[in-house]
């Protein structure tokens, strides 16, 4: 599996590692885009295509499945499909993702059993929004410690993706680990 592949599973699994209290991650963001356009961003197949993967959709609903496939010539529900289940949403202000589906090869999937991550969107002004990671129920075991680890980078990768998309401008960091 590449490791760019790897980068955008650890952000809508898992959050990555800026301030950590043994169960709970968090990392912060700013875009330059209204909310709505950040909403839309995560909640619609269209919006997640433009940013996730070329492969993406959305049954936006409490238990709908948030999939993406990074694989342009796969399909989505192949073994390197991800999938997500939609635990809860508040529109415009949050949404709860828990990892249900893991694409062959993954090498966390035990540790993120029991992870699930909260997106929350503010508005910051009429053109900026703030979005907050959290990431939570990682626990004090070899696995989750190496799957945080691993996926540091992935939070400030992905919102260089979603800030590319909607900001219409290159990616300012790659992942390159």
């Amino acid at each position: 599996m590449s490791k760019m592949i790897l980068v955008v599973v650890a952000f809508l699994f898992f959050g990555s590692s800026v301030k950590a209290q043994e169960d709970r991650v968090v990392d912060e963001f700013e875009i330059h885009a209204n909310i709505n356009d950040v909403w839309n961003a995560f909640s619609t197949a269209e919006g997640l295509r433009s940013w996730v993967a070329p492969l993406a959709d959305i049954d936006f609903r409490v238990g709908g499945k948030w999939r993406a496939n990074y694989n342009k010539d796969g399909e989505l529900g192949d073994e390197a499909t991800i999938e997500n289940t939609i635990l809860s949403y508040d529109p415009q202000r949050m949404i709860s993702l828990k990892a249900t589906g893991f694409p062959k090869g993954f090498e966390f999937v035990d540790a993120a059993k029991h992870t699930w991550t909260v997106f929350y969107f503010t508005k910051v002004s009429d053109d900026k929004t703030k979005i907050t990671i959290v990431g939570l129920g990682y626990r004090d075991t070899e696995q989750s410690r190496k799957m945080r680890a691993f996926f540091k980078p992935a939070n400030q990768y992905s919102m260089n993706l979603l800030k590319a998309a909607l900001e219409r401008t290159a990616p300012s960091e790659q992942y390159d680990n």
